[in-house]
């Protein structure tokens, strides 16, 4: 079976699980793409703070978020496989993740582009623009949250405390852990 040959892909019904390691190799020349990136699912933002919370992300190197249909978030990642030798080959090909034996490369996108993608967010301005288009209800609210915790109201009080905290390093929280968000629980002491 040839790789750029879709006819013959898309009649072939076999398992995945039942390619040769030969015909993997043929489906895969010179690509390693599902092994430079990685895509989870997240939960959908619906609250003004999840929408923050993802914006901020967005401001990352990195990090994208996009959209499939009907409605499945997932938050994608480029990052490279530590396991790609100079090559471009899996340096533990034999004992890798059930996730990389049940990649089925017949349904790869550079051979059939992922339709179920409805919007990609590259950018945190992408993800906003998206939001006052498509969900004008949601921006509204997202505006009326950064106006309500962004202390302008306080005046310098805030960039007072801000300075504070920041001169005082034992009396603020890690950068990489995110504050906890009004109406959620909070975390149980270790």
């Amino acid at each position: 079976m040839h790789p750029d040959d879709d006819t013959t892909l898309t009649d072939d019904a076999r398992d995945v699980h039942d390619l040769s390691a030969e015909e993997n190799a043929d489906l895969c020349t010179s690509c390693t793409r599902c092994c430079e990136t990685v895509s989870i699912e997240i939960d959908a933002p619906r609250a003004p703070w999840e929408y923050d919370q993802w914006i901020w992300v967005l401001h990352h190197q990195n990090l994208e978020l996009y959209l499939e249909k009907p409605e499945r978030w997932y938050l994608h990642i480029e990052a490279p496989c530590a396991q790609l030798d100079a090559r471009g080959r899996c340096k533990v090909y034999e004992e890798r993740p059930v996730l990389c034996r049940e990649y089925d490369p017949r349904g790869c996108e550079r051979r059939a582009p992922l339709s179920d993608i409805s919007v990609w967010f590259k950018t945190a301005a992408d993800l906003e623009r998206w939001l006052q288009e498509k969900r004008p209800a949601h921006w509204a609210r997202l505006l009326a949250h950064r106006r309500k915790n962004s202390g302008a109201s306080s005046g310098g009080a805030v960039l007072a405390a801000a300075l504070v905290q920041l001169a005082e390093p034992a009396a603020h929280e890690p950068a990489t852990k995110l504050p906890r968000q009004a109406g959620r629980p909070k975390p149980a002491a270790r």
